[in-house]
């Protein structure tokens, strides 16, 4: 057993203060010019990894010169600001028919690869960023510009190591549950380690208990880094549309940077990153392998592995990668003059319209399910009353056929009989 434990109550980072800055859009301006990201949220506490990846390179950028800057999707519906050099769009659903010409456009493909492809509007981005070289070549195929591989990446001053003896042998996920299932629940409900995987994920109150899960709620983003500190394993999952393209989670990336051995449920992609030696599972038993690697040998793969990240998948690294792509797509685009196409525009309202369209049939069906579950609730009580009402009323009726037939029993008759006698006798 190990003798040292994950943290109930994980410790912030530090850092969160300079994220939640860029995030609220206080250091938009820098001499190279602002980049914008299109990203489905500029609030960090949501939870939402395309911010996150969006963050990350975003302070990296600024560190060279950039300034850097959000556009969350309630934005989506206004004129992008002209000051804009490049709009950097994390989300395949964002159209950009109110970006200016003049700023330079670049797709960030780092899941939903089919769903990018698929774009009728594809080409008018100026570059389109890959998560693998599999995935590159699926929207290469339908569009005629570059398109270069630019996987997501990890802050190594976020997520940075701390004291190793203060490491303890077990291991953690913090997959998160949004209403469909994940490929882990299947094999953490079976899995059978020395001690429970702490699972750390959101709505954990409508996941199933497991013996081999201790179950705990979500935690920030920036308290992610103390968690992986104190944990020898960090179990991951790829969704099936990432693990289709091998375009691989953070959570690759930042537990390595923060000490810790992930154990993915996906080779494909692993190989072109350098991390081919990562652990990988399919079902309990080779996870339950994985996670019994000996502590030295676990410590020796970590380093090796953590070296690669450190030389060559952190935020610093891809902000040099692609800062001359960047400059290139910015020369191109000032050139430029006006809007962009009028169908590009009528699309982009079109997309907006069906998505607040969506997003109020979602609200509505959430009060629907949620009456439904009262209703259901409230059936099962009345039926666990009525049920009780018929229990005891089948033993009432019970008791009372008993103590008929008792009092019209031979043996009924003759003791009371005699008690009456003995009564008399008593009063005289």
């Amino acid at each position: 057993m190990t003798t040292h434990a994950i943290p109930a109550a994980p410790a912030r980072s530090p850092l969160e203060a300079e994220y939640t800055a860029i995030a609220a859009g206080a250091h938009a301006e820098g001499p190279r010019g602002t980049v914008r990201f299109a990203v489905s949220t500029a609030d960090p506490t949501e939870g939402k990894g395309d911010l996150y990846v969006a963050l990350g390179l975003a302070r990296a950028l600024r560190a060279d010169g950039w300034g850097v800057a959000l556009w969350p999707v309630e934005r989506w519906t206004e004129e992008l600001p002209e000051d804009t050099a490049v709009l950097v769009s994390m989300i395949e659903s964002f159209v950009p028919g109110l970006v200016p010409a003049s700023t330079a456009l670049v797709a960030w493909v780092r899941n939903w690869t089919a769903q990018w492809a698929a774009l009728p509007y594809l080409d008018e981005f100026d570059v389109v960023w890959t998560s693998s070289a599999i995935a590159r070549d699926a929207v290469a195929a339908h569009r005629s510009g570059p398109v270069e591989v630019v996987p997501i990446a990890a802050d190594p001053d976020l997520f940075s190591t701390g004291d190793e003896s203060a490491r303890s042998g077990r291991a953690v996920t913090t997959v998160n549950f949004w209403g469909v299932r994940r490929r882990a629940q299947d094999v953490l409900e079976a899995v059978r380690p020395a001690e429970p995987v702490v699972w750390f994920a959101a709505n954990a109150d409508l996941l199933t208990p497991a013996p081999g899960v201790e179950l705990r709620p979500a935690v920030s983003y920036f308290a992610l880094p103390d968690v992986y500190r104190a944990a020898a394993f960090v179990i991951d999952d790829v969704i099936a549309p990432a693990a289709e393209y091998g375009t691989l989670n953070s959570r690759l990336f930042e537990s390595l940077a923060a000490g810790a051995l992930p154990v993915t449920d996906c080779a494909l992609g692993l190989d072109e990153l350098g991390l081919e030696d990562v652990p990988v599972y399919d079902d309990a038993a080779s996870l339950e392998a994985a996670l019994a690697m000996p502590a030295d040998e676990r410590r020796s793969l970590v380093g090796r592995l953590r070296d690669v990240v450190l030389d060559r998948h952190t935020f610093t690294a891809r902000a040099e990668q692609v800062g001359p792509t960047l400059d290139a797509a910015v020369e191109a685009a000032r050139g430029r003059r006006g809007q962009r196409s009028a169908t590009l525009r009528w699309i982009t309202a079109l997309r907006e319209e069906l998505r607040a369209t969506a997003a109020e049939r979602d609200v509505h069906r959430a009060g629907v399910d949620d009456i439904n579950r009262r209703l259901i609730v409230s059936e099962n009580a009345i039926a666990g009353f009525d049920a009780a009402r018929r229990s005891a009323e089948a033993e009432r009726d019970a008791i009372a056929l008993r103590y008929d037939a008792l009092t019209r029993s031979l043996e009924y008759r003759l003791l009371h009989g005699a008690g009456r006698v003995a009564r008399r006798a008593l009063r005289r």
